[in-house]
Parts: C-alpha cells; structure tokens; sequence
C-alpha cells in the first residue's frame, strides 16, 4: 500500500463513502464530514474527508483551505514525482478515476480535486497537498479548465511538465496564452479539430508558436477528458507519459 495513503488510513476508516459522479459527473462531490485531526506528519490544516467510492482503491482524501469553500483532494500512489490532474468546470477527481490509478501505477504520487468557488484557491491547494506529502516536483495535467489553470499557475507552483486537453486561453480571468507565460518547461497542448465546447483556435493559444511540438491536433469533436473515451485514448495516454518522463527526467 503506498506510505501516502497508509498514513491516512487510519483517520480514514471510520468514515463512510460517499457516492460520487461518473467520469462526466460535475457537481456531486460529497461534503467533507469529520472533523478528526489530520494524523501526524500532515499538514493541521488537512482534514481527512470521505474517499469518493468512483476512484481506486487505495485512493485517500483530505480538505484543504477554508471552512466556507474547502477543496476536497483526493490522492493515491507513492513518491517524489507527483502529478496534479485538474477537472473541468464544476468537475471533481471522478473525472479523472481511470488516469489516478494509471499514473499511480507508473509511480507517480497522484492528486486529484473537485473545484472550490475560488479556483486558484483550489489548483494551489491541491498542488501543496502533493508537496505535504513528499513531492518534490510537481507536473500539471489539465482538462479543459483544468488545462488553462495548469497552463496559467504553471511558474508560479514551479511545474515540471504541463499537459492540457482542450484548455480555453482565458478562463475566471486566469490568462493561459502561451505569450502571457513566464513557464518555459514541457508543455503539451491537445485538442480535436471540431471541439464545440473550446475552439481549436483557443487551445491553440495555449501552445508555443515558436514551437509545433507543443501542439497536438487530433480528429473528432472529443472535449477534454473526452479524449479518454475516444478513438484517441491510447495515443493521449502515451502523449501524457512522454511528457511526464520528459519533465521528471526519466
């Protein structure tokens, strides 16, 4: 069982589970219900929360900032390299189910989190979760919203590596354009030509100009982690591991 989540185990188990959405589910995350002390050696400000039953066993889930709007995190998996995967708009870590159990089978320390009212609140949170319990780089996947905070916070939480599917190039104000950003790591933008939800032309203005390879065009009208329903899964995935390996050094 991996030490990050051993660790909370045990303020854990006396917690029932809450239901949650499916992978496109948007605003069902349970409400956090014990107000036990996080167990030593997390962060006091961390309270241990019911585990969504739609993530991976072994999956372990805390709340981080204010009581009136806390960020639920969930997190599974093991070591130093930790990779956040931020949901779409009013989208959780169930989005993201299928992708914490890959990576964390890779040997990532993986997080998820279901958006708070204040976003950057939430990404920033949720990436210090990652940090609290031993990571010491951190890369960013993002899905649409999700893509253009990765993209938008990526200097600012000294990411390694940045993936985003299908991200706006402006969202909640957070300006995610290539050109605005002082991040000059691995970055990795994809998106289908037929998006409806975010044009292609948007997404776009995430990647580099100066520079192809950080742009992925694929077929089909697929948003976000809709690409891991399509015909594309396999190739996003690859596309994902190359770019984690890239910013990790491995």
């Amino acid at each position: 069982m991996p030490s990050a989540v051993r660790l909370l185990l045990p303020a854990l188990a006396v917690l029932s589970l809450a239901a949650c959405t499916s992978s496109g589910g948007t605003d069902d995350t349970p409400e956090p219900t014990s107000s036990e002390a996080a167990p030593a050696g997390i962060s006091a400000s961390l309270v241990p929360a019911d585990t969504p039953t739609c993530l991976p066993e072994g999956t372990a889930t805390v709340t981080t900032g204010p009581q009136d709007d806390p960020t639920l995190v969930s997190f599974t998996g093991s070591g130093t390299k930790g990779v956040l995967l931020a949901p779409q708009n009013q989208g959780d870590a169930c989005q993201w189910a299928a992708e914490l159990a890959r990576l964390a089978g890779e040997g990532y320390l993986v997080a998820s989190f279901g958006w708070a009212a204040d976003g950057a609140s939430s990404f920033i949170g949720a990436v210090d979760v990652l940090r609290g319990l031993g990571a010491t780089d951190v890369a960013l996947v993002g899905a649409s919203k999700g893509g253009a905070y990765a993209a938008a916070f990526a200097d600012d939480v000294d990411a390694v590596s940045v993936v985003a599917l299908g991200p706006p190039a402006v969202f909640d104000g957070q300006d995610a354009n290539s050109e605005a950003s002082t991040y000059t790591g691995p970055l990795l933008v994809i998106a289908t030509t037929d998006d409806a939800s975010v044009g292609i032309d948007s997404s776009r203005d995430v990647s580099r100009p100066d520079d192809p390879s950080t742009f992925m065009e694929l077929s089909g009208s697929a948003h976000g982690v809709g690409l891991f329903a399509s015909e594309h899964k396999a190739h996003v995935e690859e596309a994902i591991d190359e770019a984690l390996a890239a910013g990790f050094g491995s």
